[in-house]
């Protein structure tokens, strides 16, 4: 099975050092990854370099084969012309911590934003298949209302569908209930269980452990700016080999 991400020696740095040091992750077709590891330890930047809301300071990043960013022979990264990065960025959909909803737009709105303006499908045939996601995540009673009007666990499920609105080829979320009250965790919870079950590309960063456990292929562990460890999920929690992950692990479960 190809890799449809593939993050070779990554390094990201900010003006407190360094948020990656020299990570490399590869996704395959189909794979749902699970991400866990303690606040600042590179998680959330990883999948914001993924789609090029952070840019990388060195390292290689492609999307299903085609080169979004390489460092040339000088040690400089150059990233690809804004049509190939807008055509790469469009095969990934993100869904934040914070929703990110346009709170001036109504639910149906907010998912047919983008493939009408930005990919330019007919209206009609873009409505028809919000509908059907708003469906998928149990709103269908909420198309018309705005976000103000909805609980937090309505608007991550209206910020899922707005996601797989632009039928992107990989789901990336970053840490989707952490900003929930925990009764409403398990509703966003259950549509990405869903979501996992019918196949799709995924890499979550989460703190929900038991999640991870359940629905992941694999499961990475990362620690101060580096992937420290990554396996199946019954081997990272039952039987982790770093003692920074058992220490994690000791502190979280």
């Amino acid at each position: 099975m190809s890799a449809i991400i593939e993050m070779s020696n990554i390094v990201k740095r900010f003006a407190g050092g360094p948020a990656l040091d020299d990570v490399t992750l590869h996704v395959k077709t189909g794979e749902q990854v699970a991400i866990i590891g303690s606040s600042g330890s590179g998680k959330s930047t990883l999948l914001r370099c993924a789609n090029h809301l952070e840019a990388i300071d060195s390292g290689r990043i492609a999307i299903n084969g085609q080169a979004l960013a390489e460092t040339d022979a000088a040690g400089k990264v150059r990233y690809k012309s804004d049509a190939v990065i807008r055509s790469l960025i469009m095969q990934t959909g993100m869904v934040f911590q914070h929703f990110n909803l346009f709170g001036h737009l109504t639910c149906m709105e907010n998912i047919t934003i983008a493939p009408i303006q930005i990919k330019k499908e007919p209206e009609e045939v873009v409505r028809a298949r919000a509908a059907d996601l708003l469906r998928v995540v149990g709103l269908e009673h909420k198309a018309g209302a705005y976000p103000a009007q909805l609980s937090g666990g309505q608007k991550q499920r209206v910020a899922i569908a707005r996601a797989l609105a632009m039928r992107p080829s990989i789901l990336l979320f970053d840490e989707p209930t952490s900003a929930l009250d925990p009764e409403v965790t398990g509703e966003v919870l259950r549509v990405i269980r869903e979501l996992a079950a019918q196949g799709y590309t995924m890499v979550l960063v989460t703190h929900e452990m038991g999640f991870a456990r359940e629905v992941a292929d694999r499961v990475i562990f990362m620690d101060q700016a580096k992937i420290v460890e990554e396996g199946a999920p019954e081997q990272i929690f039952e039987s982790p080999k770093s003692d920074r992950l058992k220490a994690f692990l000791n502190a979280v479960l």
